[in-house]
């Protein structure tokens, strides 16, 4: 998009999670990055449990305060008395919005209006950029201020779990007699019923919503078809100061300083011939289970071929347990666990490894794809949500779901199939599929860039407000 007048100068992002540990985190904090050097007053609002996380040189942060689970919590002032809520899981809260009471979600809703009215009050933003169709979004759009809304996915999840929950909550009310738990079910009916108002208000009051997939924009528009002609597709961008390819990486250095969660030492065998690695949180839409069955057969079948695998899984959250022990009763002996990793040490680890495996359920976008890319190895990726048009970069005839499929920068495989993804990875591995390295580098760079990413929203601002008339779009 082409601006014809560029009147937006002060932005409020509105997040109702921290700026790190999840994808939509990392998002939120390339952007807020991207849009300093556009020249724009960037204020983010964002739930959290601590005040020493990292921040952007001038940006303003907003801190909505929550009570870690921890030991010994930091005290914040006006922090709700439990951790800020989640749609599935976050590395520092198990606390979510199913298991959340109707008094915690009516305070949650009095926290996040309080700091949007005072940060509209003090930084006149002239654009909202809410993201996820949820709670503090809704709340934005009641500011006055033009709402521009990011769908990143689990909040279309959590939509239609409301609505499978109140279903249930409805059944159980016709047959239940007992009067304290006819009174336990009122709350959860209230409770999902704001939780679908809130997600209907924010989508029909927002000027625009992103998405960042075409499977996510067909899902929108069926869950909110009110707000469909509001859609625009925009990919997820990633910062190319992040994520790179960095020579001067070395297994012993960054392996070697690794500490194995499921290793009686700790220690990491630097012997290996190749490296797999999965990046990502412990939710059950993440494939985790799939990778490591799968791990299971490429270790037993490589081995037979001279080559020894290392396979690194990154990442923590509420599954950890359950998953280490699925290893363990596995015997997976090359399979190290090392817990979470702040982005730096994600390029280097991504930069030694030889392919990235995203074995999702439902990815909505998957940036985890791109970040792998443009460290300079190809993915392997589920047949599923917004991975495939991420390495379906030739727009071959996918619509088989139970094939796999070889791409110039990658392997789509079916969701769910863990002896499919374990051939895909000993063809990668072994050479049958060959890539050009330096090809997956520059057409990710050339294709998700987070500057021109950037422009692309900003010019959707323009838009919103009512600055610049919508065009055809623009190539990338």
């Amino acid at each position: 998009m082409e601006n014809k007048k560029d009147s937006v100068k002060n932005i409020l992002m509105v997040t109702a999670f921290p700026t790190y540990g999840a994808g939509s985190g990392v998002q939120v904090t390339a952007l807020a990055n991207s849009y300093l050097k556009e020249g724009k007053n960037v204020t983010i609002i964002t739930a959290n449990n601590r005040t020493d996380f990292d921040k952007i040189p001038g940006v303003k942060y907003h801190i909505v305060p929550f009570k870690s689970e921890e030991e010994n919590p930091e005290i914040i002032d006006g922090q709700c008395d439990f951790n800020y809520l989640m749609f599935t899981t976050h590395t520092e809260s198990t606390a979510n919005f199913w298991d959340a009471s109707l008094d915690q979600i009516r305070e949650y809703e009095q926290a996040f209006r309080k700091a949007i009215n005072e940060e509209v009050k003090e930084t006149k933003p002239d654009i909202i950029h809410g993201q996820h169709n949820w709670i503090s979004t809704c709340i934005a759009t009641e500011t006055g201020v033009p709402v521009v809304t990011t769908i990143h996915g689990t909040d279309l999840m959590g939509f239609e779990r409301s609505k499978e929950e109140l279903q249930k909550v409805r059944r159980a009310l016709k047959t239940e007699t007992d009067p304290k738990k006819i009174k336990n079910l009122k709350e959860e009916e209230e409770k999902y019923n704001f939780y679908i108002e809130s997600a209907n208000r924010a989508a029909i009051n927002a000027r625009k919503i992103i998405v960042i997939s075409e499977a996510q924009e067909e899902e929108f528009k069926r869950l909110f078809p009110l707000a469909a002609s509001k859609v625009e597709l925009i990919e997820n961008g990633y910062d190319t100061n992040k994520f790179y390819v960095d020579a001067n990486v070395n297994k012993e250095d960054v392996i070697g300083n690794l500490v194995s969660q499921n290793t009686p030492d700790g220690k990491i065998d630097l012997d290996y011939d190749k490296l797999v690695v999965f990046v990502g949180k412990f939710a059950d839409f993440k494939g985790i289970d799939v990778m490591l069955d799968a791990a299971k057969s490429y270790e037993e079948n490589l081995n037979k071929q001279g080559e020894k695998v290392l396979t690194l899984v990154v990442g923590s959250g509420q599954l950890e347990d359950q998953l280490k022990t699925q290893a363990k009763e596995l015997g997976l002996k090359n399979t190290h666990f090392v817990g979470r990793k702040n982005i730096d040490e994600v390029r280097e680890i991504q930069n030694l490894a030889d392919v990235s495996l995203i074995p999702s359920r439902n990815e909505p976008f998957g940036l985890v794809v791109i970040e792998g890319m443009a460290c300079g190895h190809p993915v392997i990726g589920t047949n599923a949500g917004g991975i495939p048009g991420i390495l379906n970069i030739n727009k071959q005839d996918i619509s088989d779901k139970s094939k796999t499929y070889v791409t110039p920068v990658g392997v789509l495989v079916p969701m769910d199939d863990s002896q499919a993804l374990s051939d895909a990875v000993c063809d990668v591995l072994t050479g049958k599929d060959e890539f050009d390295k330096d090809f997956i580098v520059d057409y990710t760079k050339k294709h998700y860039s987070q500057e021109g990413i950037t422009k692309e929203i900003l010019g959707v601002f323009n838009e919103a407000t009512g600055t610049q008339e919508k065009s055809n779009g623009i190539e990338r």
